[in-house]
């Protein structure tokens, strides 16, 4: 079970959820069987409501997107993805962490068609970094009962068309009575969360109109650290993760793999035990992934204006 500070993630407009104010909130999760410790963990929340990265103050930014794994769920500030990230940089850029706990790539979208933080990123921000995975589909087909009031795309003729929010009026009611039974939880829900071939392509074709409104609106490219998901989770989908990553580059996104598989083979503990979110090392680990694609194949990013 995961607890944390009132106020750490509340309804929000536009996104559906997210911090409630600026301030320090501490977050602890605990096996609901023998009360030991998961984690302990302190997030700093600055006060444009965003993750505290600590990095410079000035010039075009990089900006990760993302969910709980962009974030750092379970982490502290230090230990993030952007903050290692920054850190690698020796903090001479600037590093912004929009990541959030439960977001989907329709988040992401939606931040950029509206601007909402615009301020923040610049008109001529440097790089977009989005780190996602295949079982981002259940969130962009508003599968988990927490997206009831995110942002919803659906794909009419042929097009990706914002609909609002995941659930409202009768069906958010309807929604979240169902969550609070049993019976549906138990029986129903495991069904309802089984993705198919529509819902990969709707994940797809959001993540790929993130990368494209972030190439004509920002004149930015997105790199893309993909986690892979394998054959179990993607059976009867028609598609791969290779054939996933295929359509992400057609769409104009730099895809690296960010999977960590050879170093959990060797015994590196790549994800919190008992809980399933990153650890420090691994997120150093992608930091450095990031890094090493960045100075061999967009050398500029580290070139260009430096503080």
């Amino acid at each position: 079970m995961m607890t944390a500070t009132k106020g750490w993630s509340v309804n929000r407009p536009v996104l559906g959820f997210g911090p409630e104010h600026a301030g320090r909130f501490h977050a602890e999760r605990r096996d609901p069987k023998t009360g030991a410790v998961i984690y302990l963990a302190d997030y700093t929340i600055d006060a444009n409501l965003l993750r505290q990265t600590v990095s410079s103050e000035k010039g075009p930014a990089i900006a990760f997107f993302g969910d709980s794994f962009t974030f750092g769920l379970g982490v502290n500030d230090a230990d993030t993805l952007p903050q290692l990230f920054a850190d690698l940089l020796d903090r001479k850029k600037r590093v912004l962490n929009l990541g959030f706990g439960g977001y989907g790539p329709q988040q992401v979208l939606r931040e950029l068609e509206t601007g909402l933080f615009d301020p923040l990123i610049g008109s001529r921000p440097q790089l977009f970094i989005f780190m996602t995975a295949p079982w981002h589909a259940e969130r962009t087909a508003c599968k988990p009962h927490w997206l009831r009031l995110g942002p919803h795309y659906a794909i009419e003729d042929g097009r990706l068309v914002f609909k609002g929010a995941c659930y409202d009026g009768p069906h958010l009611w309807l929604r979240e009575w169902l969550e609070n039974t049993a019976s549906y939880r138990y029986f129903i829900k495991p069904y309802r969360m089984r993705i198919g071939h529509d819902d990969i392509e709707l994940y797809i074709r959001t993540v790929v109109s993130t990368v494209q409104l972030a190439k004509e609106k920002y004149g930015v490219a997105t790199l893309i650290p993909y986690l892979r998901e394998g054959d179990n989770y993607l059976r009867g989908t028609g598609f791969s993760d290779d054939s996933i990553i295929a359509r992400l580059r057609d769409g104009g996104a730099v895809v690296i793999d960010a999977s960590l598989a050879k170093e959990k083979a060797t015994g590196a503990v790549i994800n919190i035990p008992g809980d399933g979110h990153p650890t420090p090392l691994a997120n150093r680990l992608r930091a450095s992934i990031i890094m090493d694609y960045i100075e061999h194949h967009m050398p500029e990013i580290l070139l260009a204006g430096l503080q």
